[in-house]
């Protein structure tokens, strides 16, 4: 049977594409999107593509099929990109990363989130509501930089020069201009991490970076690129996708007010409960492509080797052999089933703890802080890009300390 279209190039299937999705999971185990990759939509067939062995991340050849090639900024940032890497390359690379990211420094982001996330309800309370896609990005900034130890100087600068659209390149249409841009992001940014990594080496603090460079296994260390890589990496992955999922926080409580109060009842109780159903329900990224290193076979269908598989979150993540009622919103889910937003196996998020630390203080922040809160208008879901986000989210709500 020849898998169904999934309808990437349809703007309606982006406002709403959850209805699609278990439409297609119910009858088909995969479907096929506009440039031909297999889309895998069930949890038992995405976990076994992130975790069999024939089966690896996409690499260069991903951005290549988006129009990048060598010599390019963001081409010759992905050769060294952690998500890029398979088998002893990543082994090797993640292994250094972890000996230098620590629990104590995600836990001493905790009241950094909770403080900044109560200052920018404070600060919008006399007008009765602000946007939070626009606003909330402030929050996952100031976040990292404390997290990476970073000056507030240095992380404006980082920030400032990374604001080009570089997530909009790894999305499922890209344009010239959106090559341009992500170039020019990608090409500012690594120049002013790599005078970073020149005064650290000369001068090191107690800071991620300076530990990055420090750190050594067997008598490896990270090399000048990797170095510049993994810092823009972090610094990036940690503020698109968390302000969206942070977005998508206040959105849901906006929309269920029963909910909303179940927090308020135990917000340190059930935070992590609310976080989790969060990430489920409103994934940051719309899509995980993987490719095949042999020939195999998954969810019914031959491949040949090095053909692209595609896994949409949106597919297992409310996959009902997975999770019951899975299209209910529910904060008192079982948080230890984990959805599929993080991914599994070798590539499993490297900032999951951190961006799950930041997401529970932003839910016991909006349930301290806010009451009658309420949408203002009805979001849009922007189209064909990689990381879901609404154009606006307009809220209203009375703060209280």
């Amino acid at each position: 049977m020849t898998p169904p279209l999934l309808p990437l190039d349809d703007d309606r299937y982006w406002a709403d594409p959850y209805p699609v999705l278990a439409e297609l999971r119910e009858h088909h185990r995969t479907a096929v999107t506009p440039d031909g990759a297999l889309a895998v939509l069930r949890w038992a067939d995405a976990e076994e593509v992130k975790k069999r062995p024939e089966f690896v991340n996409e690499g260069l050849e991903y951005i290549e099929a988006r129009g990048f090639v060598p010599g390019d900024p963001l081409y010759e940032w992905r050769r060294h990109s952690v998500g890029a890497l398979n088998g002893d390359d990543h082994r090797r690379l993640r292994g250094l990363v972890n000996r230098a990211l620590t629990p104590r420094a995600v836990e001493k982001v905790r009241p950094v989130v909770r403080g900044h996330v109560r200052d920018l309800l404070a600060r919008h309370a006399e007008a009765g509501g602000f946007d939070v896609r626009e606003h909330i990005r402030i929050v996952p900034f100031l976040s990292i930089a404390a997290f990476l130890d970073i000056s507030p100087t240095e992380a404006a600068e980082v920030g400032r020069r990374m604001q080009g659209g570089g997530a909009d390149a790894f999305g499922p249409h890209v344009t010239p201009e959106i090559r341009a841009a992500a170039n020019a992001t990608f090409a500012a940014a690594m120049a002013f991490v790599s005078d970073l990594v020149a005064d650290r080496r000369a001068t090191p603090r107690d800071d991620l970076l300076s530990r990055l460079i420090a750190v050594e296994e067997d008598g490896d260390r990270l090399s000048n690129d990797e170095l510049i890589v993994l810092f823009t990496n972090i610094f990036a992955g940690a503020i698109d996708t968390t302000s969206s999922v942070m977005t998508s926080m206040f959105l849901e409580f906006a929309r269920r007010p029963d909910q909303l109060e179940l927090l308020r009842s135990a917000p340190d109780e059930l935070a992590r409960g609310a976080t989790e159903e969060v990430l489920r329900f409103r994934p940051g990224f719309y899509a995980a492509g993987s490719r095949t290193i042999a020939d195999t076979e998954v969810a019914g269908v031959r491949l040949a080797e090095g053909e692209t598989v595609s896994i949409v979150i949106g597919g297992p993540n409310r996959d009902p052999r997975r999770f019951a009622d899975p299209d209910r919103f529910d904060i008192t889910r079982d948080p230890t089933l984990w959805s599929f937003t993080f991914s599994m196996g070798p590539h499993f998020c490297l900032g999951q703890a951190l961006a799950r630390a930041e997401l529970q203080e932003t839910a016991i922040a909006i349930a301290t802080h806010t009451r009658d809160l309420e949408l203002v208008g009805e979001p849009q879901w922007t189209s064909r890009t990689m990381v879901n986000h609404v154009d606006r989210c307009e809220i209203a709500y009375r703060f209280v300390e």
